[in-house]
């Protein structure tokens, strides 16, 4: 027989199969990607303060470095608190500056603000006001940021935890 070929063609369902697996390979990067962020700066130091009963302090407890380059769309902070008596720990954005530890943060903030539905970005930082009415310890673990950046989303652990020292008056 001269002139005759043969051909193996792909059957239909193997192309079909085969279109399938690629884009169930492809959604799974995707969501992978998207709930993956990189790693927000963490520190294993612990930062310290002390105050009297009923008046706050505020404790500076993630200040990214001038390094950081990245905006994140916050939607909420997670602060986790171990303490011998009622102490309250609320989240603020410290917009355009940054404190350590201080009875009064407005010198060094341009604005504090809830950082709910808040931008954060090179020159902010997170700072916890914390109060207590009565002596008390509290041992405050490193807080954990709930944000989006660009496509990512995640929640995320970062900077220092702190020990506040509340002495009755």
């Amino acid at each position: 027989m001269s002139g005759s070929r043969i051909e193996v063609r792909p059957s239909r369902r193997g192309r079909t199969i085969t279109l399938v697996v690629v884009a169930l390979v492809l959604l799974v990067l995707g969501i992978w990607y998207v709930n993956n962020p990189r790693s927000l700066p963490t520190s294993s130091r612990t930062v310290n303060a002390a105050t009297i009963a009923g008046q706050p302090v505020y404790v500076g407890v993630f200040v990214p470095g001038p390094d950081f380059d990245r905006t994140l769309h916050l939607s909420g902070v997670k602060v986790h608190t171990t303490a011998n008596t009622q102490v309250e720990v609320v989240p603020l954005l410290c917009r355009g500056g940054s404190v350590a530890v201080t009875s009064e943060p407005e010198p060094f903030c341009e604005e504090l603000v809830n950082p709910e539905d808040q931008t954060f970005g090179a020159g902010d930082s997170i700072v916890l006001e914390v109060t207590a009415d009565e002596d008390a310890i509290a041992v405050i673990d490193p807080v954990r940021l709930g944000f989006r950046e660009g496509l990512q989303w995640g929640t995320e652990r970062a900077g220092a935890g702190a020990i506040v020292t509340v002495r009755d008056r």
